[in-house]
Formats: C-alpha cells, sequence, structure tokens
C-alpha cells in the first residue's frame, strides 16, 4: 500500500487582503441622531437618580457639609463615565460600517473600543430584519446574520429600509451557493 503524503503548503499572510484596506459602507445618519438621543436620556435619568438625594438634603433642611458633599462624588463618576460614552459615540460613529467581499461580510464599531467582525457566507444559517419603535419610524432597520453554532452572529444595526432589504437579498444569494 502506497501512501502518499497531501501537500500542506505554507500561506504567506503578507498575500492576504488586508481589512484596514477594505471600503467600508457607513451606516445611516439617522442612526448617530437616535444613539446620541438614546446617550441623552440616560444622562439625563443617570443624573436625575444621582441629583436626588442631594436635593432631598438641600431642600430638606439638612445643611450639613459632609452630607451635601458625598453627593459630589457619584454626579462626578457619572459625568466621566458620559463624557467617555459621548466621546465613544461621537468618534466612533465614522468609523461604523460595513463591507461585502466575496467571500464574507465585515462589520466593524467602536473609537476607543473596537471591534471588527468578519463572517463567511458559508457560515450563515440565516438573517433576520428587526426593528424597534423608534428605528421604525425613522425608516431603520437592524440585520442579524446568525452563524453555525452561534458563536460568530453579526448584527449591523442603523442600516436604511431599502439598504438593509438589499444587503439582505445579496446574503440570501451567496449563501445559497
Amino acid at each position: 500500500m502506497d501512501i502518499t503524503p497531501v501537500a500542506n503548503p505554507a500561506l504567506d499572510p503578507a498575500q492576504f487582503p488586508r481589512l484596514e484596506e477594505v471600503e467600508y459602507l457607513p451606516v445611516s445618519t439617522k442612526y448617530r441622531g437616535m444613539r446620541l438621543a438614546l446617550w441623552g436620556g440616560v444622562q439625563l435619568l443617570v443624573l436625575a437618580i444621582c441629583l436626588t438625594p442631594y436635593l432631598i438634603y438641600k431642600f430638606g433642611g439638612e445643611e450639613s457639609m459632609a452630607t451635601m458633599s458625598a453627593w459630589y462624588w457619584p454626579v462626578g463618576i457619572q459625568a466621566v463615565f458620559s463624557l467617555l460614552w459621548f466621546l465613544e459615540e461621537w468618534k466612533g460613529f465614522p468609523r461604523r460600517g460595513y463591507a461585502v467581499r466575496e467571500r464574507d461580510i465585515t462589520y466593524r464599531t467602536g473609537w476607543l473600543f473596537r471591534s471588527t467582525t468578519t463572517v463567511p457566507f458559508g457560515m450563515i444559517q440565516h438573517s433576520e430584519l428587526s426593528q424597534g419603535p423608534v428605528s421604525r419610524k425613522l425608516g431603520l432597520n437592524h440585520l442579524k446574520l446568525f452563524t453555525a453554532g452561534g458563536s460568530g452572529n453579526l448584527r449591523i444595526a442603523g442600516l436604511e429600509d431599502d439598504e438593509a432589504q438589499a444587503l439582505r437579498a445579496i446574503i440570501e444569494a451567496r449563501t445559497r451557493r
């Protein structure tokens, strides 16, 4: 019995196309407004929660500085996290985008916390378009791609209705091969 070894040549990583060189398509700028409105609403709610004890002490008649100054810490911490979240939304939005290539789809997000996810079309089991009430009013969709095994699921948020339908059609056509 003659066993011939199967060739398994090494691959040169320099020959692969780099994801940084891919042209990403942006998501809708209406999605940026929606995310900033969410940020603002959450900040008002958290600020109200942080300031409520201070206002109770202030208008409740107790004037102890030690008691009142204890409420500066939660407000200060909230301000720092609020600023970081705002910067992530503002500076990270231009980086948010997707690219469809011959064999896969890539989605990237973030400024401070960056994420780039690539899913091969061969791994996609099915896709789903979803909208919440605000997204529906703005004409935006979220495209969810579910993969085999569930570990590589991908969600592209902030797509215009027609763009989402076209992207889903491309993905459906490429997964049927």
